[in-house]
């Protein structure tokens, strides 16, 4: 329970930088690729723990799903960040670190639950980045990416509420 409690504050705190950013309009290419590039990673690594961990049928369908299209996203964030002459992170921010360590950690029973919980919370904060950034960025390939990635995102964020509505 203390990680549902911890996840929900971290999940809280990165959605509210990213709304931030949003209100603010201030998030730099950098910034908006380092989060991005993080976010993706954290989809993926944490979805190939769910491929292991989970019991789960509709589970591991979504991990996998995750790991595909985040994989895709990824490749698309780098083309557009060498446009636009960003740097791609090759680690992941530390929030998102701690998550992968956390659902590393969490036993099989309880692992469904968690790694639900982390993909909705992680897919909120995608959405208001992706938004934010389609709306405010000033790198144009950057821009385009999260124009073209926002709406997958947010369907992303749809199925994961779903499977925890079915929970």
């Amino acid at each position: 329970m203390n990680y549902m409690r911890s996840a929900i504050a971290a999940a809280s705190v990165s959605l509210m930088a990213s709304l931030a950013w949003a209100q603010s309009g201030t998030m730099s290419a950098q910034d908006f690729a380092t989060t991005a590039a993080s976010s993706d990673m954290l989809e993926i690594q944490t979805s190939n723990v769910a491929l292991q961990k989970s019991s789960s049928a509709a589970v591991k369908e979504f991990a996998q799903m995750m790991i595909n299209d985040h994989t895709k996203a990824s490749s698309e964030l780098k083309m557009a960040a060498q446009k636009d002459g960003v740097t791609i992170p090759t680690a992941m921010l530390e929030k998102h670190a701690a998550t992968v360590e956390k659902l590393n950690g969490t036993a099989a029973g309880a692992f469904d639950a968690a790694y639900i919980d982390a993909q909705v919370n992680a897919h909120k904060e995608a959405v208001a980045l992706m938004m934010s950034y389609a709306q405010t960025g000033e790198a144009p390939a950057l821009k385009a990416h999260a124009q073209k990635t926002a709406p997958i995102i947010q369907m992303h964020l749809q199925h994961a509420q779903q499977l925890m509505k079915a929970q």
